[in-house]
């Protein structure tokens, strides 16, 4: 454990799934339009950190937004510094971090296992898991999250071999960065490994454990001055509830969800029905007894990822607010313990389930174009060509030619190769539905003749981005409050949502959205006509806490 010498140099076998990650996922970090709504969301607060010159406190629609870190947000804007504002720079910077995230991967095995071919087989189990390649371009929090977690672990590990100042630096710096991207989950994310490290590192700490601890104190502290940098004067500038948001609010009160307050509330046994999904393919192609894992115990790697993750989950699942992004960073502890049952011979690895799914996904795709099916049902189903079944289908096939065991690329590239197409169908199918852009540019040409225009409940900043609105779209939750502000704005117009309010004068345009559409309103002839008595008019309000 903890080898002495440097690690070796990436042989070619070590680098190709970085390679073949990069190669299959940056076609859509320059193709995918930013997705509803978080996507458009967290782009949005970054647009509006960047028009207003406000870098200090995240603002979402006009108003402070306190739902997350600012540190992605600082991150994109950085890159529009170097290329401009674009959608595929936040894209590509999360691609960086999915790409660091499995150098980081294989340096922890290697330095958990003292194996390469363990280290080499946990970066393909990673790249490969159906969970990590979506997200692995995704503008989202979990993606840079995970980076941070293995590079705080790799800390640890220097922590447990006595490396103590590189240790803390290292450790407290990930965790200091890593609360910047999602808040205090960071110290959920690791706090387990370390604090389990005397039963996970083989002897390695007896003697030792005072020093270790008060190392890992330090590592915690640096990382909490970290945070602090920010969070401090960020309290003081955005105000009151501003401050008690971010300290408050977005900490004590998910604790608080373990009782049931939390929003995305789920049952206790939701994770353990939804991790399998996120881990595919390995659940349809390992093969072995798990159980036999358990004569591999007295290896520091495997008591290190079960540390990472067993008790980990059970929090998680403890939590009623629970989301599958939530996961992400455990699915690393996941390829590790995988990766030592294949390099053990404990476990292998067979393609022809997996093929044979991949087929008849395929050939339903096929069969589907075929069936009657509701109207609403059909129209996305038409916006999906039946030809994307070729390539799934090819997918299946070139997996069920496998004879015996199959090496570890074999299903890692197919997931990857299906992550791609999957992205591709959304682009070129259903993907009209959640483009925002036409009119978003409506409402930028609006706002250029200077015509003011709101929306009649809340729209997650959806339109700021897609047109680079110059100033954010005010929300309104009554026709009392939207009364009002048509008084200030008689020649103003209004946005809204099908299904939340809909009123009975004609639209100025109309585009599908979603599972609903969305249309813009000349507002005094809006509030004039009346609303829509068929529809119920229930806005929706400003999330309490989002993603």
């Amino acid at each position: 454990m903890f080898p002495s010498v440097p690690a070796p140099a990436w042989q070619r076998a070590d680098a190709l799934p970085l390679l073949a990650a990069f190669a299959l996922l940056l076609p859509m970090v320059l193709l995918l339009p930013p997705l509803p709504i978080d996507e458009t969301r967290y782009l949005a607060v970054a647009w509006e950190m960047r028009q207003g010159g406000e870098f200090l406190v995240p603002h979402l629609n006009g108003a402070t937004y306190a739902h997350k870190p600012p540190l992605l947000f600082w991150l994109i804007n950085a890159g529009w510094l170097v290329t401009g504002v674009h959608a595929w720079t936040a894209r590509l910077m999360t691609l960086a971090c999915s790409l660091a995230s499995l150098a980081l991967m294989h340096r922890l095995a290697w330095r958990l296992s003292g194996s390469v071919q363990v280290a080499r087989l946990a970066t393909w189990l990673l790249a490969g898991t159906i969970y990590f390649a979506l997200f692995a371009n995704a503008i989202m929090f979990d993606v840079p999250l995970t980076t941070c977690v293995l590079a705080a672990l790799l800390g640890v590990c220097d922590l447990v071999a006595g490396r103590l100042r590189r240790g803390v630096l290292v450790t407290g710096v990930a965790i200091g960065l890593g609360i910047l991207v999602k808040g205090p989950v960071m110290l959920l994310d690791i706090g387990f490994v370390a604090l389990l490290a005397p039963w996970w590192s083989a002897g390695r700490l007896a003697g030792r454990s005072a020093a270790y601890f008060g190392a890992l104190a330090l590592a915690v502290l640096l990382g909490a001055a970290i945070a602090l940098a920010w969070a401090i004067p960020a309290a003081l500038h955005g105000g009151e509830d501003y401050a008690r948001a971010i300290f408050l609010k977005q900490t004590f009160d998910r604790i608080h969800g373990v009782v049931g307050t939390s929003a995305h509330r789920r049952p206790l046994w939701w994770y353990l029905a939804v991790f399998p999904l996120l881990l595919l393919p390995w659940p349809l192609v390992v093969r072995g007894r798990l159980a036999r894992l358990r004569g591999l115990m007295a290896q520091p790697a495997l008591r290190c990822a079960l540390a990472w993750l067993v008790p980990t989950f059970i929090v998680f699942s403890l939590v009623s607010g629970k989301q599958p992004h939530y996961l992400l960073p455990l699915i690393p502890a996941l390829a590790l313990l995988l990766a030592l049952g294949l390099d053990a011979s404990i476990l292998q690895l067979r393609g022809g389930l997996l093929g044979a799914v991949l087929v008849l996904l395929g050939v339903g795709l096929v069969v589907l174009h075929q069936l009657p099916l509701a109207r609403a049902s059909a129209e996305w189903v038409d916006l999906v060509s039946p030809w994307w079944s070729v390539p799934v289908i090819v997918l299946g096939a070139w997996l069920l030619r496998w004879r015996g065991p199959v090496p570890v690329a074999v299903p890692a590239l197919a997931i990857l190769a299906l992550t791609l197409v999957a992205k591709l169908v959304v682009l070129w199918g259903p993907g009209v539905r959640y483009d925002i852009t036409p009119i978003a540019q409506r409402i930028a040409a609006l706002q250029a003749q200077g015509h003011a225009v709101a929306s009649m409940g809340w729209h997650h900043g959806v339109y700021e981005f897609a047109a680079r609105l110059p100033e954010p779209i005010p929300a309104f939750y009554t026709l009392d409050d939207f009364k009002a502000w048509v008084g200030q704005h008689p020649d103003g117009y209004v946005v809204t949502f099908f299904r939340q309010f809909r009123f009975r004068a004609t639209p100025v345009f109309t585009q599908p959205f979603r599972g609903v559409e969305v249309s813009l309103w000349q507002a005094q002839a809006a509030l004039a006509a009346g609303v829509d008595p068929n529809v119920s008019h229930v806005v929706e309000a400003e999330f309490e806490e989002e993603d």
